[in-house]
């Protein structure tokens, strides 16, 4: 008989047991899942593993970038590139150590081999603190500077403080580039590829290094503002603040590592200075103006026909309104008064109690809007950033924003540049220059462009009005003004019969002093006040003369050669021979020279070609040791430096 489980015993004996089928299924989904991935690697994203292991295997270094160069208005640099020379202990390798050395001692190694030595391009700014608020300086690159934009080569210096910061991206150029082979250890196999940097762009300014560096002279200790002005044009020859700071500390590192420890102290001081060395007080600082700004009320009154040349006010030393008392400095300060007194004598005379009145009759909404003629309560546009846009107060102003109405007594502080008035230095300077320009009001500007590029703007003013202030302005700085320190030099050029404009085209100075008070009064009542002086003046053909015979008779000096110093990034790289050391060029910093030595050099740029008229400012900050800052006695003889020494005097130094 016939089994018929056979088959199924058959079966049973070629079928296997669960476990081993799991095994097969979980190795088949394995391989399974092993082939899809090696078929993505090698044929799907072939192409782009290749790329990465390409990338291992190759590496691009990027050289430093030569940086656009700044120069002064006759051409010449304010900052120069500077190699910072390393030896590399290990040239083969990506990840050699770098050891910093001279300039001397790059040329040593050299002469070992060319590829013994690497660098950097550090700046080096020729005239440090006198320039630094205009030109700012730069450091390496921050981490967050590389998380806003990625593509900066981590080794790179960028802009961070005035023009190297406005013009950052032009300034910065390309660096060059050199492709390695390198193997597993990081060791150079062969050089594939090397591309030349791109110089970055040059800038051309209209600082006049040298009378900004006598300017920062002239403030010594003191701190303060002083704005130099091209009062035809608007230009910008010298905005220099005290404290200042020297940039190259910030730019540099010491090449021992003594040097870099003191370069190091020196740069935390700066910022730990409560005296705010980095502060542009020129453009970024607000005071209030003094008497620098009854200019403005006495056109004010004149324009809106509230005065005219006439017109006078008693000074009996006090101007008594209800329970209030309103005095003038001259009383205050000498117990004595002027009696009936002029817009012209008033101006001459700084007298209070006149531009208490000429400022009630014209009213604070008036009187608010030629101040904003003259550019107060707004940002000149400069090309800097940080600059500060003042305040004109007005009654609308004062009630929503201190919750108060406006009071008679706040028309007579606005009159005499009191009360909420506040401006910057640069203001000043630029309300000076329409003065000084027929009325018309220039904006300030520290890049050089073409004169047509000028941006001045008419105020539409009678010339007979403005007349009226300048020649009150003439009487200021002579023999019964306020500015005694130009009473012996004015003398010498008033001259009857003529002009306002006239006598200042002459050679005399027309200028206005101003003592501004601030802060709460002292137990005897009285504030502490900051020294204000604002001056124009012409050049005299006695001044080129006296320049021409300077420059005629003295051997040539110059701060550095330019075309040495600043040197190219591809001649960088290779002819380290043909570099000026930086050593030498340390010693050709302004500051190692003497009054006379720039002068020296000034004079020969003076004689060619110059501003014909020019605006100085000057503010003298009160300070612990004198409190009690003057226009006369402090911010005066300030700009009086400057200008003498502009005339070839200058004191033993």
């Amino acid at each position: 008989m016939k089994n018929v489980f056979s088959p199924l015993k058959t079966w049973r004996a070629a079928m296997i047991s669960l476990p081993q089928a799991l095994f097969l299924v979980v190795a088949s989904s394995l391989f399974a899942l092993l082939f899809v991935r090696l078929f993505d690697l090698q044929v799907m994203r072939g192409d782009f593993f290749r790329l990465k292991a390409d990338g291992n295997r190759f590496y691009t270094r990027y050289g430093a970038a030569q940086r656009g160069v700044f120069f002064d208005r006759f051409g010449d640099p304010l900052v120069v590139n500077v190699p910072k020379y390393y030896k590399l202990d290990d040239r083969e390798s990506l990840y050699s150590q770098r050891q910093a050395i001279s300039h001397s001692e790059a040329l040593v190694e050299m002469t070992k081999a060319l590829d013994a030595v690497d660098f950097d391009i550090e700046r080096f700014y020729l005239f440090p603190n006198s320039t630094s608020h205009v030109l700012g300086y730069v450091s390496k690159v921050t981490a967050e500077e590389l998380e806003k934009e990625p593509g900066i080569p981590i080794s790179a210096s960028v802009g961070k403080m005035g023009l190297e910061l406005v013009y950052d991206q032009e300034l910065r150029g390309q660096p060059s580039t050199t492709t390695y082979e390198i193997n597993a250890l990081g060791k150079k196999q062969r050089t594939l590829d090397s591309v030349l940097g791109v110089p970055g762009k040059d800038i051309q300014t209209t600082i006049d290094p040298y009378l900004s560096e006598v300017a920062y002279r002239a403030l010594g200790d003191q701190r303060g503002s002083v704005v130099i002005l091209d009062s035809d044009t608007g230009e910008v020859l010298s905005i220099v603040n005290a404290p200042s700071y020297d940039a190259t500390l910030l730019s540099q590192t010491g090449i021992t590592a003594a040097d870099e420890l003191i370069r190091r102290k020196k740069v935390s001081a700066y910022f730990s200075n409560p005296l705010k060395p980095f502060f542009n007080r020129a453009v970024a600082g607000l005071y209030p103006p003094g008497s620098v700004f009854k200019l403005v009320t006495a056109i004010a009154g004149l324009e809106e026909e509230k005065l005219e040349e006439s017109t006078t006010v008693r000074d009996e030393g006090v101007l008594d309104v209800g329970e209030y008392s309103y005095a003038n400095w001259y009383y205050t300060q000498y117990g004595r008064v002027e009696g009936d007194i002029n817009v012209v004598r008033s101006i001459a005379r700084s007298n209070d109690i006149f531009f208490y009145k000429t400022a009630e009759w014209v009213g604070p909404i008036k009187l608010g809007e030629y101040a904003q003629l003259f550019g107060y309560g707004q940002k000149t546009g400069i090309e800097l950033y940080g600059e500060a846009a003042g305040l004109v107060p007005t009654p609308i102003w004062k009630e929503q924003t201190i919750g108060e109405k406006w009071y008679l007594g706040n028309t007579f502080h606005m009159g005499i540049g009191q009360g909420d008035v506040l401006v910057s230095p640069l203001q000043v300077a630029s309300a000076t220059q329409a003065f000084a320009n027929h009325a018309s009001r220039c904006a300030p500007r520290v890049i050089e462009k073409s004169s047509t590029d000028a941006t001045c703007s008419e105020l539409s003013m009678s010339e007979e009005n403005i007349e009226l202030v300048v020649e009150g302005m003439l009487d200021a700085c002579s023999t019964g003004g306020t500015a005694y320190p130009f009473f012996e030099y004015n003398q010498q050029y008033r001259t009857e019969g003529l002009s306002a404009y006239e006598e200042v085209a002459k050679g005399a100075v027309a200028c206005k002093t101003g003592t501004s008070e601030f802060g709460i009064a002292d137990e005897r009542g009285y504030k502490k006040t900051h020294g204000w002086f604002s001056m124009f003046f012409s050049v005299t053909t006695e001044m080129k003369n006296t320049a021409r015979a300077q420059s005629e008779n003295s051997d040539e000096v110059d701060i550095v050669e330019t075309e040495e110093a600043t040197g190219s990034a591809e001649t960088m790289e290779i002819n380290v021979q043909e570099e000026v050391p930086f050593e030498e060029i340390k010693k050709r910093r302004a500051e190692d020279y003497s009054l006379s030595e720039l002068y020296q050099i000034w004079s020969q740029h003076f004689v060619e070609e110059y501003p014909k008229n020019l605006v100085i400012v000057t503010l003298v900050e009160s300070d612990d040791a004198q409190p009690f800052k003057e226009g006369s006695r402090d911010a005066a003889p300030v700009a009086k430096f400057i200008f003498d020494w502009m005339h070839g005097e200058f004191p033993e130094e």
